[in-house]
């Protein structure tokens, strides 16, 4: 039996191995969280990131009503953080797992390795997904732990190799 193209894309986008990140917006004044992998940052002058999520989700209609959304990279320790943004059907709503920053607002996912809130820059419909591009307007970085990463539908972290630091002049 021969594969179509599709179940070969998706195996092959499996082996790409990508740090897991959630991606908050409000849903009725509540934070709710979607685990993405892909996210990317796009541009230092101005800072922009992107993401992208299914067109159908939760997610993508809040992001494009509040027009601001949040990413928190996560570390090797929030694989349950991550399961909680990954269930299908169910609320997510991720209070638990947030805390508010100095205006009162849910913008932080505790123990992540970075949380970034950003301004909605561009919305880009690309096929069965959305493109959100965001102007990070603040950068709140935690512990330097190693990173959460997904690879061959598993998550992994990262493991260093003693001569793999690279030099820039």
């Amino acid at each position: 039996m021969r594969n179509n193209i599709k179940d070969l894309f998706r195996e092959s986008m499996s082996r790409l191995g990508a740090g897991v990140t959630i991606v908050t917006a409000n849903v009725d004044n509540r934070p709710w969280g979607l685990t993405v992998s892909a996210c990317s940052s796009i541009s230092m002058e101005p800072p922009l990131i992107m993401v992208s999520t299914a067109n159908n989700t939760v997610s993508s209609k809040a992001i494009i009503d509040e027009k601001r959304f949040n990413v928190a990279i996560l570390n090797e320790y929030q694989i349950d953080t991550s399961l909680a943004g990954a269930k299908s059907g169910q609320p997510k709503f991720f209070e638990q797992y947030m805390e508010k920053n100095e205006n009162g607002e849910y913008t932080q996912v505790k123990g992540a390795l970075s949380n970034i809130s950003c301004k909605l820059y561009k919305t880009v419909e690309a096929g069965d997904h959305m493109i959100f591009i965001g102007q990070v307007k603040e950068v709140v970085l935690g512990n330097k732990n190693h990173p959460l990463l997904y690879f061959d539908r598993q998550f992994g972290t990262f493991k260093e190799h003693t001569n793999s630091k690279s030099q820039t002049s």
